[in-house]
């Protein structure tokens, strides 16, 4: 027998285990390391970034302060770049990743003294062959989980790099390791959508719902998917179910209206973009579309209303971290005025839209010829 009367089978049980798991741990620790140095590379990359539009952003704003005019305008197009459809909601999706990585942390430890007080509890109680063979068997399963885990911080890094097909390997590994992985499942939707594979991008949001059916995120790009299909009455259905399980989802009340705008149903989408704007004063986005339904009813001046809103939204510097000003309120304007018979600040507005880059250059040189 070997010391404190246990038996030499299961001593060599013990030492076997340990051994074990000192190579387990080994490995974890190697990939903490890799995934920290990771993080840091993507955080320092963001922060430069950040600083760098800060820069720009305040020398604009003293520029405006200064009325400077002439430099002001000809750094127009800067301000463009800041502008994106999707980037709030990336931002907020980047937020909530790094917020799960850091569940995941706390989780991690909470499972590592678990485990070590099981050990010990065996140990004391002279554990089984069957115990020990569990214990060996979670570990296993928890370092699966973490390098699931870090594939898919790879994949989400590689997307915001627009590397669309290389996340969605990373994603396809780390479902191959864990089949209900409902965040990978979800990204590789994302990835898939940016691709314009909107059919294969539906698939995987309907398996992220079948693992986790309240996946409002996974919902509301479902519908997006399904209205870039001119499938709008089956956008909204899923808009409805993100909305359902969410209530203060700005962005699916929003894209809800725009499903029944293509609809034609003009005065429905009004009240969705007022329940998104209710939710957050500072969506621009629904300010914008809701003058574009506000148009189509005939009411140009509430439109203009409406398009001056969201302007003055996309010009407050802190908004222009995340906004820039785009051609579509000169456009979006022009038509109103010209309805209105205000010619010349429509015609304005007309050819700042074409200075901006506008892609609707037959259309506004047809409205130009009627001033």
């Amino acid at each position: 027998k070997s010391e404190r009367g246990c038996p030499a089978d299961t001593s060599q049980l013990y030492s076997r285990l340990m051994t074990e798991l000192i190579q387990v741990n080994n490995q974890l620790k190697k990939q903490f390391k890799d995934v920290n140095i990771q993080l840091q590379n993507y955080f320092e990359q963001i922060q430069k970034k950040l600083d760098q539009d800060i820069k720009i952003l305040e020398n604009m704003t003293h520029q405006l302060q200064n009325k400077e005019y002439l430099a002001l305008k000809s750094q127009i197009h800067i301000l463009k770049q800041f502008y994106s459809k999707e980037k709030e909601s990336c931002k907020q999706q980047q937020i909530i990743e790094f917020n799960n990585i850091l569940n995941t942390l706390k989780k991690m430890l909470t499972d590592q003294i678990r485990v070590e007080e099981q050990i010990d509890s065996s140990y004391q109680n002279d554990i089984k062959v069957e115990q020990i063979n569990q214990l060996k068997q979670e570990d296993k399963n928890q370092l699966n989980f973490e390098e699931a885990k870090r594939l898919l911080i790879e994949g989400v890094a590689l997307r915001k790099l627009n590397k669309y097909q290389e996340a969605i390997e990373c994603y396809d590994k780390a479902i191959s390791i864990n089949p209900n992985y409902d965040d990978a499942w979800y990204n590789k939707g994302l990835a898939l959508y940016n691709l314009n594979k909107y059919q294969e991008a539906i698939e995987c949001y309907d398996k992220a719902i079948s693992i986790n059916p309240k996946y409002d995120a996974a919902w509301n790009n479902k519908g997006n998917s399904l209205y870039d299909l001119k499938k709008y009455q089956e956008a909204i259905e899923c808009y409805d179910k993100a909305i359902s399980i969410n209530p203060k989802y700005d962005a699916a009340w929003n894209n809800k209206g725009l499903a029944l705008y293509d609809l034609k149903k003009y005065q429905e989408a009004i009240e969705c973009y007022d329940k998104a704007i209710s939710i957050n004063p500072n969506n621009d986005n629904a300010l914008s579309n809701k003058g574009l339904s506000l148009h189509s009813l005939k009411k140009y001046q509430d439109a203009i209303t409406c398009y001056d809103q969201a302007l003055s939204i996309c010009i407050n510097p802190v908004r222009l971290r995340d906004k820039g000003i785009s051609f579509k309120f000169n456009f979006y304007l022009a038509d109103s005025l010209f309805e209105l018979q205000l010619r010349q600040e429509a015609k304005r507005f007309y050819l700042d839209a074409l200075r901006q880059g506008s892609n609707d250059k037959e259309y506004i040189n047809r409205q130009l010829a009627k001033l």
